[in-house]
């Protein structure tokens, strides 16, 4: 404290001075205002890059709890659209409900694609159930682990959805012809349907996989085979299949019923 007290009484007339022309400046910048506005100037000038610094430090965090947000608000909008749009399938008076996810392995390039996202059993995943995006469908689950789980893509050309068109229902099988990454192949449509470019396609509800009018892409051309009476159609998807990062897994809350419906429609 002593040496405190005499370095104050050794330097007292510059800091005499110093805080004299600080409130000399203080004066000058409240009563003149090119000076205020000079002063305000500098003092942005000086403090703008610790301003940032503590922007993008506290950013850091605000992203992620915006990024939080935003897939609670989808989450949420989600199962709301899919109910509405399913109340037939709702045997039991129980929404759907959609579990949130991340993609954390994805291929494109094969034939038979695969993805693996960050759930599995503890989450309430479990075999058979469809993955979706706030654009589209994406696959199917096809194994379980206890945070993780395989999914078969919709670029797999093993795997077949059923789709219809929206103005129309009428239906058909959705399948991959590894062609393109971004296009699929709906076949089995009548041409009764009268299908035209930019027709929108979305799932058509008869399995125990992906509820009704799921959005999936646009019809981009059309094709009749010859001497047939259905469309070969190009459809374009919405999502783009190799840029997935947050995806939903869909819980089909009378999943078993519907199953066993449709194996003794199938078995008649």
């Amino acid at each position: 404290m002593q040496k405190l007290l005499n370095s104050i009484l050794r330097n007292g007339t510059l800091l005499l001075f110093i805080l004299l022309f600080g409130l000399s400046l203080l004066f000058i910048a409240e009563n003149q205002k090119y000076q205020r506005s000079s002063l305000l100037a500098f003092n942005n000038a000086i403090s703008a890059p610790f301003f940032e610094a503590r922007h993008a430090f506290f950013s850091s965090f605000k992203r992620q709890m915006h990024n939080e947000q935003l897939v609670a608000e989808n989450q949420y909008l989600l199962e709301q659209l899919i109910s509405k749009n399913n109340q037939a399938f709702l045997l039991d008076s129980i929404p759907f409900e959609v579990i949130p996810a991340q993609v954390i392995r994805n291929s494109v390039k094969l034939k038979h694609n695969h993805l693996t996202i960050n759930v599995g059993e503890k989450d309430g995943v479990k075999k058979e159930m469809g993955v979706i995006t706030a654009n589209g469908i994406i696959g199917v689950i096809e194994n379980v682990s206890t945070k993780t789980s395989g999914v078969i893509s919709l670029l797999n050309k093993s795997l077949r959805i059923n789709a219809k068109l929206k103005k129309s229902n009428h239906f058909g099988s959705l399948y991959w012809d590894s062609k393109s990454p971004n296009s699929m192949v709906l076949s089995d449509v009548p041409l009764a349907a009268n299908v035209v470019v930019g027709d929108s396609i979305v799932t058509g509800g008869m399995s125990a996989i992906f509820p009704a009018e799921i959005p999936i892409g646009k019809v981009s051309a059309t094709k009749v085979p010859l001497n047939d009476n259905y469309y070969s159609l190009r459809v374009s998807l919405f999502q783009d299949m190799s840029n997935l990062n947050q995806v939903y897994v869909v819980h089909f809350p009378s999943a078993d019923e519907i199953k066993k419906l449709i194996n003794d429609i199938d078995n008649e």
